[in-house]
């Protein structure tokens, strides 16, 4: 008996399951629903050629120029034209989230009697259209929205909403340095306090100039090598962080109230392609500073970080080497040391498949040894700018000094070393002093000559 109570449960499971499946396949597919989408308004963003968008605080007109977006009697102001395109794309199509009226007697209720915002635009064709943007719904994620003689609320997202409440200033190219870095070749700092920096691209003058690796020239206030690794770090790389952090006036009638009727700055540059800017700095407001471009009529506040190199010391920017020259330019250098005198000599060959010898007063070196030596006499590096009284001439007699003897046809370059004080030398490039070293750099580089001189060679002492 209970073998066929079972078998009969299996067949009633059975006949169960095939009824859904029988179901299932010949069910009827579910029509889908027909397209929900509300559409307030829709052309193409190309058609509009002006948008005139009216808030409580702004009153704007964008109107199309060619390719471009500028704004009605502020033309001069540069604008993200991503931005302004996009505002276009928001209201070229219009979406409402929902009909919430469609014949609404009191439009009081949703703050549509007097709009937070009203976006007039007119089309390619001449035809105008203009929607009413009122208050936000109680969730704060939709507006109420309407055209604007129909009667139809509808709701927006909020996204839609803000758009067409932006400021002038969220539009607003934040840019305010025009040219490439890459592209500039001088620029001038000066102020109030500081002395007067000039500096120049050397181009193809720096060619000609023997034992510099340096591409600019110092010119003001003193003469010498523009350090590219420093002139690049500390001034080039800075120059696309100077941006807008805030807009103040557009046509300031009283400068004064920025200290820009008498800047305490002026920083120029000028590019390949000989265009120039001028930033003109006032006064500092917190972490920012008053800004104005030279021949323009905007104000601005920037942040003072990226302009630190306004106060930059200019010997911070020189090329420090004492005397830099590449040793393939160098036939010989004479070292004087306390009435003792030593020769370094590269003898070039002339077949540039064979190496080059090199000689210590008349003996041969082991070209690495040399060569360290080398690195030692020009690697000495200047530590500041002497003061008034030393610059120009230092007399006395020098407790170190060299010559270098060229094969290029430059006159040969001599360097003394003077000592003022107890710890520093006066540096005197060919008869010219204007900057001190340490003294216990130079007696370093004395103490391995020394020992150059007694193990010429790569051999083990």
């Amino acid at each position: 008996m209970k073998l066929y109570r079972n078998a009969g449960i299996l067949i009633l499971v059975l006949a169960l399951l095939f009824g859904i499946y029988y179901a299932v396949s010949n069910r009827k597919p579910e029509e889908k629903p027909a397209d929900e989408t509300i559409t307030i308004f829709k052309t193409e963003k190309d058609n509009i050629a002006e948008m005139h968008i009216m808030t409580q605080d702004e009153d704007l007109v964008f109107i199309k120029d060619g390719e471009d977006w500028t704004v009605k009697g502020k033309e001069d102001i540069a604008l993200v034209q991503s931005k302004i395109d996009s505002l276009a794309y928001d209201i070229a199509t219009i979406h409402a989230e929902q009909v919430v009226e469609e014949e609404a007697a009191d439009l009081a209720v949703y703050g549509l009697d007097q709009p937070a915002g009203t976006v007039n635009i007119t089309l390619t064709d001449g035809t105008t259209k203009t929607f009413l943007l009122g208050d936000a719904t109680p969730s704060k994620t939709q507006y109420y929205f309407m055209v604007k003689d129909a009667k139809t609320v509808y709701t927006v997202y909020s996204y839609k909403g803000e758009s067409f409440s932006n400021t002038l200033d969220q539009y607003r190219d934040q840019t305010i340095f025009t040219l490439k870095p890459e592209e500039i070749n001088g620029f001038t700092i000066e102020g109030k306090n500081r002395d007067k920096i000039v500096v120049k691209e050397k181009g193809e003058k720096a060619e000609d100039q023997t034992g510099v690796l340096s591409t600019w020239d110092i010119l003001e206030p003193t003469e010498g090598h523009g350090s590219n690794e420093d002139i690049h770090e500390m001034i080039l790389a800075k120059l696309p962080d100077i941006k807008v952090k805030e807009f103040v006036e557009d046509e300031a009638e009283n400068l004064g109230a920025y200290g820009l009727d008498e800047p305490n700055y002026r920083i120029q540059f000028t590019d390949k392609n000989n265009r120039s800017i001028a930033l003109l700095l006032g006064n500092r407001k917190d972490d920012m500073i008053y800004l104005k471009v030279e021949g323009k009529a905007s104000i601005y506040l920037v942040d003072a970080a990226p302009l630190a190199f306004k106060d930059v010391d200019v010997f911070n920017l020189m090329e420090k080497f004492a005397y830099l020259v590449n040793i393939d330019l160098v036939d010989r250098i004479v070292i004087n040391t306390e009435g003792k005198q030593s020769v370094m000599e590269i003898i070039h060959n002339p077949d540039e498949e064979k190496e080059d010898d090199y000689k210590i007063n008349g003996q041969k070196a082991d070209e690495s040894p040399f060569k360290k030596m080398y690195q030692e006499v020009i690697g000495l590096i200047v530590d500041g700018d002497l003061d008034d009284k030393h610059t120009g001439k230092v007399e006395g007699t020098p407790d170190l000094s060299y010559t270098f003897y060229h094969n290029n046809g430059a006159p040969p370059v001599s360097m003394e070393y003077i000592g003022i004080g107890d710890r520093h030398y006066a540096v005197v490039k060919n008869g010219k002093s204007e900057h001190y070293i340490l003294k216990k750099k130079v007696n370093k580089m004395i103490e391995r000559l020394e020992a150059f001189e007694q193990n010429p060679t790569e051999k083990e002492e």
